[in-house]
């Protein structure tokens, strides 16, 4: 079994992550009940255009890889301008989940972003993905609200 490295990237190197990105948009694809539309048309570039606009001291992007450098998942946390933070984006290869990859970013992230003496930390999953929330639970995540969207 290969050891697994996390490293922080800066944002110039936030391109690292975009194939697993587009994994995780085809996962979303997948499970979406009512927006199949967003996820087809959903685009790294779109995605990530939000974090490429921010100061490094507002974004801290998680990278694991294993030791042959293969990319394996990452975590991208924010926090606005009043300090509340979001848990932005969260994924790890279909190959190397229930290892404790995930429990790891989200626990960094969370680590980091209490250091920066947020008011908050918030996550959202999307309608159709439920299926993730007992991993979010069990990393201190509870449901608070429900947001439903107008669909034209």
């Amino acid at each position: 079994m290969s050891s697994i490295t996390y490293k922080r990237l800066s944002i110039l190197n936030l391109s690292e992550i975009k194939p697993l990105w587009e994994e995780l948009n085809k996962i979303h694809l997948a499970d979406s009940v009512y927006f199949k539309e967003h996820y087809q048309s959903f685009s790294f570039e779109s995605r990530s255009s939000k974090w490429m606009k921010l100061q490094e001291d507002n974004i801290f992007i998680l990278f694991a890889q294993t030791d042959n450098l293969t990319s394996i998942g990452y975590c991208v946390s924010t926090i606005d301008i009043d300090k509340n933070a979001e848990i932005d984006s969260l994924f790890v290869d279909t190959n190397f989940r229930k290892q404790g990859i995930g429990h790891e970013l989200i626990e960094k992230s969370k680590e980091w972003l209490q250091k920066n003496s947020c008011k908050s930390i918030r996550l959202s999953v999307s309608y159709g993905h439920e299926n993730v929330l007992p991993f979010y639970l069990k990393s201190g995540f509870f449901p608070r609200l429900t947001t439903l969207e107008f669909k034209k």
